[in-house]
């Protein structure tokens, strides 16, 4: 039984896996244990954590820039819509100039594109709002061999974009404060890798590699692979924190990629990843770990633009 365990949280096989998680969601739904990983919710529960980002050549009008990053939203049937609108307007008394959002924007059927794109649509930024899509954006655990997954991402797309929001699915978006004068911030966004769906080729082939970047990654696991492209900052989520990876027991159960960046800073080969915990999911419950909203203020900075490999923040 222990080898077949290990062989499962190794090599799972997302799609036969799908059956039985669905059946846990739905026992919740109906025991009425929607949404309990929100009891706690208030102001001090969640971690708004701040933190400079200094990069090398950004330009002086982009001096002070304030980046918000939200991850895992995960409207379903578990998370409620009123938990992530009073998000919402905790995000708005950030005044955040930009607002990014790493994935995972829901989980379930078609009906929770609309409400999602609602929820984030009152959030108010200078320079916009821009989303990357998660694995359960395209399914619940993986890869969709009947394309419904597309199908739903593509939804999803459209519902966001309909709101004036930003989608980038291996594409790049550039942000200009003072006009064709200044030096853009280039923002790329990679589609999800679990889903098959992510071409860090594409994403990349149309950037300025002298341009400041940041990266949004859903998941962190793939930074090393991800070393060869042009990029600064890599923004990502995905994981929720994942006690139970840094466990002893999860020390020796789960694959080494999925439990190395768990949450918080890390200097990876001198480039700087930040993971953040994410906002919802049923799983809370049992970890207690806190929510994240992660609130980054731009700052030129050669000297800090590449860190120290000894640095890890959490």
């Amino acid at each position: 039984m222990v080898d077949e365990l290990k062989r499962y949280l190794k090599t799972p096989d997302w799609r036969k896996q799908h059956g039985w998680r669905k059946a846990v969601w739905t026992t919740m739904s109906r025991l009425g244990m929607t949404g309990m990983h929100a009891l706690p919710l208030n102001r001090a529960w969640v971690d708004i954590h701040r933190r400079p980002m200094p990069m090398a050549r950004l330009d002086t009008s982009l001096q002070g820039l304030k980046i918000v990053q939200l991850s895992d939203l995960h409207y379903s049937p578990v998370v409620w819509g009123r938990y992530l609108v009073q998000y919402m307007k905790w995000v708005n008394d950030l005044e955040p100039d930009l607002l990014v959002v790493t994935g995972d924007l829901i989980t379930g059927g078609y009906r929770f594109a609309d409400r999602v794109a609602d929820i984030l649509k009152g959030v108010k930024t200078k320079h916009g709002i821009i989303c990357t899509f998660g694995n359960h954006d395209y399914s619940i655990y993986g890869k969709n061999e009947s394309n419904e997954g597309k199908r739903r991402a593509d939804v999803l797309e459209r519902a966001l974009e309909k709101r004036g929001l930003i989608v980038l699915r291996n594409e790049v978006h550039r942000i200009k404060v003072n006009g064709k004068s200044s030096k853009p911030l280039t923002i790329v966004g990679l589609d999800d890798e679990w889903s098959g769906h992510i071409d860090p080729d594409l994403a990349f082939k149309k950037v300025d590699p002298n341009d400041p970047i940041i990266c949004l990654n859903h998941n962190p696991a793939n930074v090393t692979s991800l070393m060869q492209y042009p990029w600064q900052w890599m923004l990502a989520g995905h994981t929720h924190g994942r006690q139970v990876a840094t466990s002893k027991l999860g020390k020796r159960l789960y694959p080494h990629r999925y439990r190395h960046y768990t949450h918080g800073y890390y200097c990876v080969q001198g480039r700087h990843l930040y993971v953040n915990r994410g906002l919802s999911y049923g799983q809370r419950i049992h970890t207690w770990c806190r929510p994240e909203v992660t609130v980054f203020k731009l700052r030129n900075g050669v000297d800090e633009s590449r860190c120290d490999p000894g640095e890890t923040i959490q």
